[in-house]
């Protein structure tokens, strides 16, 4: 059985705090992109992989108002290559997923992963503007995480007792 093959992403880690979360932030990235491609078929032939940026609230919320005339930070941004032989960007802010995960009383990981896949699918041309787009997006994203060992994304975690 012939493996697809992934291209090479870049990653910076300019927040000091992901790899003190994470860990090997690479390992990560390598995992998501290569259970993305054979899940997902994210990475066109000949085409080379995205940048990823693991920054802070403050960087993200300056390219989201910069780019997306949102002045907040957000969780993650996915800009699509400017010419069609570059990879994409995909660019997470630490602050804002550490409150998401612990909001959703999931790790970190499994957040980093998840957003990891859906900027992916975004850059394949996935969407989720509309309802049937977002079941189906929604849908790939359950796929592939579960495969990765993660649970569902989308279902709520319960509370614990204490």
């Amino acid at each position: 059985m012939k493996r697809p093959v992934t291209p090479h992403a870049e990653v910076l880690v300019s927040d000091p705090r992901w790899r003190a979360a994470l860990g090997d932030v690479e390992r990560l990235v390598r995992q998501s992109c290569q259970m993305a491609q054979r899940y997902g078929n994210v990475f066109p032939q000949g085409r080379p992989g995205p940048s990823f940026v693991f920054t802070d609230d403050r960087h993200i919320q300056r390219l989201n108002a910069q780019f997306r005339s949102k002045n907040k930070p957000t969780n993650v941004l996915t800009f699509e290559p400017p010419a069609p032989m570059l990879g994409g960007d995909i660019i997470l802010a630490y602050q804002t997923m550490h409150r998401e995960a612990l909001q959703a009383r999931k790790s970190l990981r499994a957040h980093t992963a998840h957003l990891i896949v859906h900027g992916l699918l975004h850059l394949a041309g996935h969407d989720h503007h509309h309802p049937g787009e977002a079941r189906q997006m929604e849908g790939l994203e359950t796929f592939i995480l579960c495969r990765m060992g993660f649970g569902d994304p989308w279902r709520p975690r319960p509370h614990s007792r204490r």
